[in-house]
């Protein structure tokens, strides 16, 4: 019985292509995006990662100095957490970067993502080598040689999976390493993609406890002991950082945070995941209730059917029985194509950054994944065999007599159907205002005044121009005929160099005393900035009093200073800061230094464009600042200088190469990236579920028009005017999209306010957003209403009469 009632599913299916390709695709394109991002939400926050107990891994992060990110620990206050920690198994050290490839003739040929490594942390990790071996605690001690751990893949890549590749050598930067090791086939650690691990070595003097307050942005890697939690593990190495004088007398508090290792992988992207989960669930309902409709519409129609099935014989359990194996191969199709579009959905989102390009565990077709797909498709099942057994259901004379065109369903089938055309409105409402009000967030954002004119305006990269263990006079020298050739070039207006240019990828920051407080306990962080003569023309930076920096200050870094608009209101109030004088932090182990207020600029946004400033900008005259990078103002479109840009670098230094150069609009939009591809994902499922309630309304009011037929023609008979038809049913789809809208506010509320804090100077309940999404729906549900409506006034009387 089961296999013929298969049978007669498949050749009814078969029948009707339309039907069965749309109760198909559509909730296996749904299912596969909430799949997609139910791998990615389970891979990066719940998935094991295969690293030794990877659960007690975790990170130990500082914020000194306000900057908002973790610059690592110094040597000695991590020698120190090791030493006196109770709650801590194992502690190692990381940094990581990029190392220039060279050939033997000293030539840049690429370059590499490496990581320097204490030799513990290979064993805190459990990792073993496929080749050779691991580093040892010699090959970190000063003067050991100099050699490497190879990636997997860089061994299959560079050196084709070589058997005899331990011992052979290679360069990089102006340092030849020896191979010793290649870790295994998906080893990964740090998140940088390492392709290539180097001994981390520490001189004795490093090691000195008058270093504890040098944080130099290596990084820390901890085994928690078994049992401690993260929180417990913080606050003793808080209690341990306050104990000593060196710190508390230079930082206050030391602010310390113990992150999971998954979160080096996860990165910004846990909240966007889970909005994309909220947002593809909510895409997946609206197509349930889709083809819960489209399904119950084809049991109407075939009610006739059913009613001769069980006047011959056929139990009810029987009739439900086909029912459910005929829904059952609809969602089983869907569960298939899920499936097959899974690697395909990964991709996409990949491309849009809500998975890393790479990371150690796998993601993706995960059991978990699976047992989505299978209950999912299971509940469909249920929903849509339930729905038209229900509709099958009355007398069977009555629908026999009717004959198979005459079906007409009863009130309680009928308010089924419109509630789940309410349903499918009131979602897509909600997520059609989610998505109106992100994009009106990031419009403001675009909008918001930065301090400075960023159009016709580049951002030049210097550090692979200028390797920071080169001399101060060589580095000060290839600077200055940088400046000055790219200011020959034409079409270039303006040349400025800075150690810290607004949303470039550096930040530094300093202690200072401010004028009159010399007796203040805790001294104030404000933004450490080393410009030239030429930084703030090339910006577009306005001096609003005093004037900039001369050239002879710049070459001698005269003790004088700009402060910006900031740091008068809260250190000048109303008095002229022109002449005053303050205490700059230099470094440690050296006095501050004072210097003179010359000018005063505008407070600019330095690292994103919603920040609110809360930390005042100091400018000091600088020749060759650490890490600096060039900003060009053009007077042409500036991407059409990064070619004659990058030919002036390899003229002045042909072994080396310019950083990269960005043009600042694109700078700018870069730091929005996250909430630009959200808002491009967002927006093609709010006009996936858009499209499907306006099908949804279609199908509903196409039935109900065919069922009042009769009800028409005999009104037109009477002088029923065509346009009295048109408005009564237009009426009733526009009122079925009012009660959708309606109950859909609460919903668009809670949806906005799960995202509240990815909002700027726009509210979770926006009224112009509201009244363009009400609109857009009206619009939507009014062409859809346009056809059932035209069909209901072109009913012919005497025919639709005869026909009763």
């Amino acid at each position: 019985m089961v296999l013929q009632d298969l049978h007669l599913a498949l050749r009814r299916l078969w029948r009707t292509p339309g039907f069965s390709g749309l109760s198909v695709a559509l909730p296996g394109l749904s299912l596969a995006a909430l799949a997609c991002v139910f791998s990615v939400v389970y891979g990066l926050l719940f998935k094991p990662l295969p690293f030794v107990q990877a659960q007690r891994l975790v990170m130990i992060e500082s914020r000194v100095l306000g900057i908002p990110f973790d610059i690592g620990l110094s040597t000695p206050l991590r020698d120190e957490f090791a030493r006196s920690a109770q709650t801590l198994e194992a502690v190692a050290a990381y940094r990581t970067g990029v190392r220039i490839r060279r050939d033997e003739g000293g030539r840049r040929i690429g370059s590499l993502p490496i990581a320097l490594v204490e030799p513990a942390l290979f064993s805190m990790l459990g990792a073993q080598p496929v080749r050779g071996r691991l580093f040892s605690a010699e090959d970190a001690a000063e003067g050991a040689a100099h050699n490497a751990v190879l990636s997997w893949d860089e061994w299959q890549q560079r050196f084709n999976g070589a058997s005899d590749v331990i011992g052979q050598r290679f360069r990089l930067d102006d340092r030849e390493y020896r191979i010793i090791g290649v870790t295994p086939r998906g080893f990964m650690f740090p998140a940088n993609g390492a392709r290539l691990w180097l001994p981390l070595t520490f001189s004795a003097a490093e090691h000195d406890r008058t270093r504890i307050g040098s944080f130099d942005g290596t990084l820390t890697l901890a085994r928690l002991k078994e049992g401690i939690t993260p929180e417990a593990a913080r606050d003793e190495l808080a209690g341990i950082a306050q104990s000593i004088p060196e710190l508390t007398s230079a930082f206050g508090n030391l602010p310390l945070k113990i992150t999971p290792i998954r979160s080096l992988w996860l990165g910004k992207r846990g909240d966007a995941l889970l909005l994309m989960l909220l947002a593809v669930a909510m895409l997946w309902l609206v197509t349930a209730a889709n083809v819960t409709n489209l399904f119950l519409a084809r049991a109407l129609e075939r009610r006739h059917a059913a009613a001769i099935a069980a006047a011959l014989g056929a139990t009810e359990g029987r009739r439900a029985r086909a029912v459910a194996i005929e829904a059952g191969c609809l969602c089983l199709a869907a569960a298939v194509l899920a499936g097959v579009l899974l690697p395909v959905g990964m991709a996409l989102l990949r491309h849009f950054d809500l998975l890393p390009a790479a990371t150690p565990q796998t993601i993706g077709g995960d059991a978990p994944t699976w047992g989505l797909i299978a209950g999912l498709s299971v509940l469909l099942c249920t929903m849509l065999t339930t729905a038209a057994v229900a509709a099958q259901r009355g007398q069977l004379g009555p629908m026999i007599r009717r004959g198979s065109s005459r079906q007409t369903a009863g009130s309680a089938t009928q308010t089924a159907r419109q509630s789940l055309v309410v349903l499918q409105v009131a979602v897509t409402m909600a997520l059609l205002f989610g998505i109106g009000v992100l994009l009106r967030s990031s419009h403001n954002l675009l909008a918001e005044d930065i301090g400075f004119q960023r159009d016709h305006l580049l951002l030049v990269g210097l550090d692979d121009l200028l390797p920071h263990d080169a001399a101060p006079q060589a580095r000060a020298t290839r600077l200055q005929e940088l400046r000055d050739q790219a200011h020959a070039l034409p079409g270039v207006v303006a040349v400025g160099l800075g150690n810290m240019i607004p949303f470039a990828d550096s930040i530094a920051t300093t202690t200072f005393t401010p004028p009159g407080q010399e007796d203040i306990k805790e001294q104030p962080i404000g933004y450490d900035q080393h410009v030239d003569a030429g930084y703030f023309a090339a910006l577009g930076v306005p001096l609003l009093h005093g004037r900039g920096f001369s050239a002879e200050e710049v070459r001698h870094q005269a003790p004088v200073a700009i402060v910006d608009e900031l740091f008068v209101q809260r250190h000048f109030g109303n008095s002229d800061p022109l002449g005053k004088q303050f205490r700059v932090g230099v470094g440690p182990d050296v006095p501050d230094r004072e210097v003179t207020v010359i000018g005063v600029v505008p407070t600019l946004k330095q690292r994103s464009l919603d920040e609110t400033p809360d930390r005042v900008a100091i400018y000091q005259p600088a020749a060759a600042p650490a890490h600096a990078s060039l900003a060009v103002r053009t007077s042409v479109e500036a991407a059409a200088l990064i070619a004659p840009l990058k030919a002036l670098g390899k003229r002045i230094a042909p072994n080396d190469a310019l950083g990269p150069i960005v043009p600042f609009d694109a700078r700018i939009a870069d730091t929005l990236r996250d909430r630009t591809r959200l808002n491009s994902l967002l927006g093609l499922l709010g006009l996936l579920a858009l499209l499907l309630a306006a099908v949804g309304l279609y199908a509903v009011l196409v039935y109900a028009v065919g069922q009042r037929i009769a009800e028409f023609g005999v009104r037109m008979a009477l002088g029923a005017r065509a346009s009295t038809i048109v408005r009564q049913v237009l009426g009733q789809g526009l009122f079925l999209v009012g009660l959708g809208v309606t109950l859909g506010l609460p919903l668009a509320w809670l949806f906005a306010h799960s995202f509240s804090e990815r909002l700027f100077q726009v509210g979770t309940f926006d009224l112009p957003t509201l009244a363009a999404v009400t609109l857009v729906l009206g619009v939507i549900a009014l062409l859809a209403c346009l056809s059932p409506a035209r069909r209901a006034a072109a009913t012919d009387p005497v025919l639709a009469l005869r026909n009763e």
